[in-house]
Order: C-alpha cells, then sequence, then structure tokens
C-alpha cells in the first residue's frame, strides 16, 4: 500500500470510491460516518467540482483543496484524505479535513497512515498551523483514532442534525501541526 498526492487524472476513480464510500453510509445499521440520509448519498456534481477547482489554487488561497489516496499495488483506492481551505480570510492558518477508508480495508492502519501523511504536510507548510475536523458522535472508531493521532476535542453540538427521525450530535477536534510528533517516531 502507498499514499499518493492525487492529480486531476486521479479524480474519476476517486469519485468511483467515494461513490461506494457513500452507499456504505449507515449500511447494516452502522452508525452514519457522513451527516448525509441514506437516500442522498452519492456523489454531487457540486461536490465533484469543488474537488477539481481545488486543483487550480495553490496552499492558502481560497477553495484550495489538497487530496491524498491510499493505493494497493492493483491501484485499487483503500482510502482517502483531503485538506481544504475554510474560504474565511481570516482562518487561512487552519484547514479542515475530511477522510474514509474503504470497508474492506478498515482497522489495517491506512486510516493512521493517511493521517500522518497530511499532518506532515499541514507541519511543513509556513500557512498551516491547526487541522481541524468534524466527526459524528457516534463514530467511536473514528474518534478513537483522531485522538491517538493527537487530537484535542474543542467542543460537541448536540442535536446538530436531524436525519431519518434521529438526532445525531457533531463532535469538533483540532491539531496543533506545529507541535505533532510522528506516532511512528515513538
Amino acid at each position: 500500500m502507498e499514499i499518493i498526492e492525487a492529480k486531476l487524472s486521479d479524480l474519476p476513480p476517486f469519485f468511483e470510491y467515494l461513490a461506494i464510500q457513500l452507499f456504505d453510509n449507515a449500511a447494516d445499521n452502522s452508525p452514519l460516518f457522513q451527516p448525509i440520509a441514506k437516500e442522498h448519498c452519492q456523489v454531487s456534481d457540486l461536490l465533484k467540482a469543488k474537488f477539481q477547482n481545488g486543483f487550480e489554487f495553490t496552499t492558502g488561497n481560497p477553495d484550495w483543496r489538497k487530496l491524498w489516496l491510499a493505493k494497493n499495488r492493483d491501484d485499487q483506492i483503500l482510502g482517502h484524505i483531503d485538506l481544504r481551505h475554510y474560504n474565511d480570510e481570516y482562518r487561512f492558518h487552519r484547514v479542515l479535513l475530511g477522510m474514509g477508508v474503504h470497508h474492506a480495508a478498515r482497522k489495517q492502519g491506512i486510516g493512521l497512515k493517511l493521517l500522518e501523511t497530511v499532518i506532515l504536510f499541514c507541519r511543513e507548510s509556513s500557512s498551516i498551523e491547526w487541522l481541524d475536523l468534524n466527526v459524528l458522535s457516534n463514530n467511536l472508531p473514528a474518534k478513537k483514532l483522531y485522538l491517538k493521532c493527537g487530537f484535542t476535542i474543542i467542543g460537541e453540538m448536540t442535536d446538530c442534525y436531524r436525519i431519518d427521525g434521529k438526532l445525531i450530535a457533531e463532535t469538533t477536534m483540532t491539531l496543533n501541526t506545529k507541535i505533532f510528533t510522528p506516532l511512528t517516531a515513538h
């Protein structure tokens, strides 16, 4: 398995992978990992455009986006992680993280490797100091991974979403990338 920084040519297979990821959202009575109702779990043209357009901008500019993919020897995507700008002129030093790992590839350390890759990227960037994320509060495996990587819980919004008749809370976490110590160094 290797982690690569995605190029525009990686987007079509990424969107196929992402469609499968979204289809798995809340499958088999498992908890949601995206705040989207099952019938709306699809890769929209708007989401595709955000990824495609994000490649046109350099880090620090509004609308920039970076994407890394975990691929196996057969070039299949096993997981992804992306960073994006807040699109706010006063939060240029902070970025938002999104990630996922294919259900068949979970619990193999892929999420950890993806996180370390992005944290080191942020650490080496002079303009990024904080890495922020939101995770659905019932997604305990994801929260555990983020805590293991040094993220701190800074808040929880109860009743943040109402999806399929359920009240869903969201947890906000952050990491100062300038003081992060890679887990593999321990």
